[in-house]
């Protein structure tokens, strides 16, 4: 009876420590928020680019953003950083953090697009 008695504590002991077994940690990897004022490659509107830690792509395209003149510029450029600062913290969220803000000009019209690269903490 006693022996029983020991082999029941250590099964229910054993059964209660894997309660606090650590879980396996959130796939590893970045992702990252580009958005860009130009016009997208498959459309006429502006769009925010998401890549995703394996590497998939979800394009957000922007139509209410109007780019074209200068006098629309600032005012285009204000709505374009609305919609990625909307974007970054529907994202951060869901537990990501910002890792990296990189901003670069890119073409010949010197347009200016922001890269923020996340991470899981």
């Amino acid at each position: 009876m006693k022996k029983l008695l020991l082999f029941v504590s250590l099964g229910l002991a054993a059964a209660g420590s894997w309660a606090f077994y650590p879980e396996a940690a959130a796939p590893a990897g970045y992702l990252m928020v580009v958005g860009s004022g130009r016009p997208g490659t498959t459309s006429s509107v502006p769009e925010i680019v998401i890549i995703q830690p394996d590497g998939t792509r979800q394009v957000q395209r922007l139509p209410e953003v109007k780019i074209g003149t200068e006098r629309n510029s600032t005012a285009a450029a204000v709505e374009m950083h609305r919609a990625e600062l909307l974007k970054i913290n529907t994202l951060v969220a869901q537990g990501w953090r910002v890792a990296h803000v990189t901003q670069s000009t890119v073409g010949v019209g010197a347009t200016t697009e922001t890269v923020y690269l996340l991470e899981r903490p």
